[in-house]
């Protein structure tokens, strides 16, 4: 899906970003790959089906407390691991989420194509 960039997009692209990499270090709890960075999470790692965002599946893009957002992606020895908002300032989430609910509105997207293309381009920012 080609979506036009904007400041607020990389503004949300940025605070994902920061979150998940507040997220690392950590290792994968089948065979203890150590991943020291985001980066290397990415480059060792692959993403499994869409990212999911409870919040928005509730049809919820200011919940008082978050039910979650998750993207997941398979280790390199077939273990499933998680990505997650948890911890996220709620302010913050609720940024995410009505930009998302906007993106779906203005390109008349779906949910899951408008996560993808989110995971995509925090995951290029992380590499570049």
């Amino acid at each position: 899906m080609n979506f036009a960039r904007s400041p607020i997009e990389a503004e949300v692209i940025q605070v994902i970003r920061t979150h998940i990499e507040g997220q690392f270090p950590r290792s994968c709890q089948t065979c203890h790959r150590h991943f020291a960075t985001y980066r290397e999470y990415i480059q060792h790692t692959e993403p499994v089906g869409f990212p999911v965002s409870y919040d928005l599946e509730f049809d919820d893009a200011a919940p008082a407390e978050s039910a979650g957002n998750l993207s997941m992606a398979n280790c390199e020895c077939g273990s499933t691991l998680a990505l997650t908002s948890q911890g996220m300032p709620i302010g913050q989430i609720w940024q995410v989420l009505g930009w998302i609910k906007q993106e779906m509105e203005h390109r008349q997207a779906n949910l899951s194509e408008v996560l993808a293309y989110v995971r995509d381009r925090v995951q290029q920012s992380a590499l570049t």
